[in-house]
């Protein structure tokens, strides 16, 4: 190859590395990041391209769009090429091929790939992205179903595994009964460890298996409950810390510290579920509402603020509300997209707010609205049926989760109690044999010198609570990984594992007292 025929290459080289510093993503094209999240960015980016191509942009504009999406990991990889294509004037098939080789997510890749030869051939970019559309919403919803199954497997094994280690804890607060097991407290931070180390794995593993999505928004503004929880945040959780910080310094009882973590972050966390309820009921409303808007605007040929008043507002739902307001502002005059950011905002939903940009970018770019409104209305329609089948697999488990944390915390704590009531026994007999005896032998003299119980009471203590603390915190995280939706859920399962051990804490010990009385 002669020196002239190398100069092409040395130019893309260049380009490539000008474009790579200027985004500052060198070492970044194969970043693991990227192939996490890329079933979901994917779909909504592919959306977001069959719908401008409905407009039928050039071909420069519908690169120079997508890359603009910064919401989508992937949108960097079309910023690239379009830089590549419009400053340093290569092909849009050949930065399409270079990029693709650069990449190590294996769908990315081969889609830009596609993406070149289409672009070699000569054909129309708009049915080649809906058909990519198409083909990616199903490769999704196959993705997510696996996840789904593999999620039953785990959540069962999760709960088989938690039996089985409290089983393991009652057995050894037993032994200490039976036996004189003179490495007690090695034995138990061996097995604090072994707990610790278990429930997170297992959190762990569910994690990777469940479907990764985000559920709500991060705009400036926000839904009527997700600015109740941000007040409710900044007035109860630094009380609580103070309050709770307090508490632990003065020595008081782990019950009562419990029940002061469900005081100070259950309100917090029903008025998040209350906000995850409504966000479901919108996204369950927004395919039908985006395809009614749109089809009304494309077969009348009329702007979205026109076809609004010939909507039946009756028929969309929860969405009814936002939807008259939106409405109202546009007829006022006010600039379609801060009224449209209104609307997103105080539905608090991600999928809305993808969603809907998508549409409104669309039309103004020119496309058919009804084309357009059915595109996104498929997309997100199929997000929410797929939301509906995890939730079959998280109500049960969410169910079973909370019964078996009450038992298990219940078991330990009473099988404790029995321990202590047991372990006072043995040191009112031995005090009333050496009054009676004169002080020769003790206890141990009527053989029952294994019976250690009360010096390793204190331990004992440690250990179970240590374990329900584990079991508290763990049964929190694998609920809110199953079930999905925004991180202030947390509050709500947060508070209620801890209310739950506490209570058991509380009730159980008058329980044993009253059904074990042991008399000498």
């Amino acid at each position: 190859m002669t020196f002239l025929q190398t100069v092409p290459y040395l130019n893309l080289n260049k380009a490539i590395q000008e474009v790579e510093g200027y985004f500052n993503i060198t070492g970044k094209l194969k970043s693991t990041r990227v192939v996490e999240r890329v079933n979901d960015d994917m779909l909504f980016l592919l959306t977001y391209m069959a719908a401008i191509s409905t407009a039928d942009i050039e071909r420069d504009r519908i690169f120079d769009y997508t890359g603009r999406q910064q919401e989508y990991e992937a949108s960097k990889y079309f910023r690239q090429i379009h830089i590549l294509a419009s400053k340093w004037g290569y092909e849009y098939a050949k930065s399409c091929k270079y990029i693709s080789q650069k990449l190590k997510d294996v769908y990315i890749s081969k889609f830009i790939e596609r993406m070149a030869n289409i672009l070699s051939s000569g054909e129309p970019e708009k049915n080649f992205l809906k058909q990519e559309k198409i083909i990616r919403e199903e490769i999704y919803s196959n993705e997510y179903e696996r996840s789904i199954e593999a999620l039953k497997k785990w959540t069962d094994g999760y709960t088989a595994l938690m039996v089985s280690l409290t089983l393991v804890v009652t057995i050894i607060l037993v032994s200490v009964m039976i036996y004189n097991i003179t490495n007690i407290e090695t034995i138990a931070f061996l097995l604090q460890f072994i707990i610790l180390f278990i429930s997170g794995l297992a959190l762990y593993i569910i994690y990777k298996a469940a479907p990764a999505e985000k559920k709500v928004h991060a705009l400036r503004l926000k839904s009527k409950e997700q600015d109740k929880i941000r007040l409710l945040s900044r007035v109860l959780l630094p009380i609580g810390a103070i309050v709770l910080i307090a508490l632990i310094m003065q020595g008081t009882e782990l019950k009562f510290i419990l029940l002061g973590v469900t005081v100070f972050t259950l309100p917090i966390g029903i008025v998040a579920m209350e906000d995850d309820r409504k966000i479901n009921e919108r996204d369950s409303s927004f395919p039908a509402f985006v395809k009614t808007l749109g089809n009304l605007a494309g077969t009348t040929g009329v702007t979205i603020r026109s076809a609004m008043e010939n909507l039946d507002k009756e028929t969309i739902g929860c969405l009814k509300p936002g939807v008259e307001e939106l409405h109202s502002s546009l007829s006022m005059g006010f600039k379609s997209k801060l009224c449209w950011e209104k609307f997103i905002g105080e539905t608090g939903s991600e999928l809305i707010n993808r969603c809907s940009r998508i549409f409104t970018d669309a039309v103004e770019l020119g496309g058919d609205p009804a084309e357009i409104g059915n595109i996104v209305s498929t997309s997100s329609l199929a997000i929410v049926l797929l939301r509906m089948k995890r939730q079959l697999v998280s109500s049960g488990f969410k169910g079973l989760v909370m019964t078996l944390h009450a038992v298990m915390v219940g078991l330990l704590v009473f099988v404790l109690e029995i321990i202590s009531k047991f372990s006072g026994l043995i040191s009112r007999m031995n005090e009333s044999y050496i009054s009676t005896e004169g002080g020769s032998g003790g206890i141990s003299a009527m053989g029952m010198s294994m019976f250690n119980v009360a010096e390793s009471m204190p331990m004992l203590y440690r250990l179970t609570f240590s374990v329900i603390i584990i079991l508290t915190v763990s049964n929190t995280l694998v609920v809110k990984i199953v079930e999905g939706g925004g991180n202030y859920k947390l509050f709500f399962y947060g508070g209620l594992m801890s209310g739950i051990s506490g209570i058991c804490m509380i009730l159980i010990p008058p329980v044993v007292s009253n059904v074990f009385t042991f008399q000498i």
